[in-house]
């Protein structure tokens, strides 16, 4: 028996998306790195810069590492009224990101 080219190719790909969508509507696929495998909320819970992420917010970060918002703000040339709610993704420029605000932490002096 010879199956028509385009059903097969039809088939695989209603195969593969219907995995995925299968997966997402049974809580078993997180691809943001926002939620586990099991659907919790990823919570920042160690001082430790590495674990930064693009989408966690200023206040998350400024109270797991017992920093004044208005510090990390001014280190950066950050408005001084940027809501603590701010995810740091938002706020990317040349001279605030990610990875500069993990180095700015780890060079930080303990207080």
């Amino acid at each position: 028996m010879k199956v028509n080219p385009f059903i097969y190719g039809a088939l695989i790909v209603v195969l593969f998306f219907g995995v995925i969508g299968g997966a997402k509507a049974t809580g078993n696929w997180a691809s943001s790195g926002q939620v586990s495998g099991t659907g919790e909320k990823v919570q920042l819970t160690t001082a430790n810069p590495d674990d930064l992420k693009g989408w966690m917010t200023l206040g998350d970060i400024a109270t797991v590492f017992n920093i004044p918002l208005s510090e990390m703000l001014a280190a950066f040339n950050l408005p001084a009224d940027t809501p603590a709610t701010t995810a740091v993704k938002d706020l990317e420029t040349a001279t605030f990101s990610t990875t500069n605000l993990r180095n700015w932490l780890k060079e930080r002096p303990a207080k």
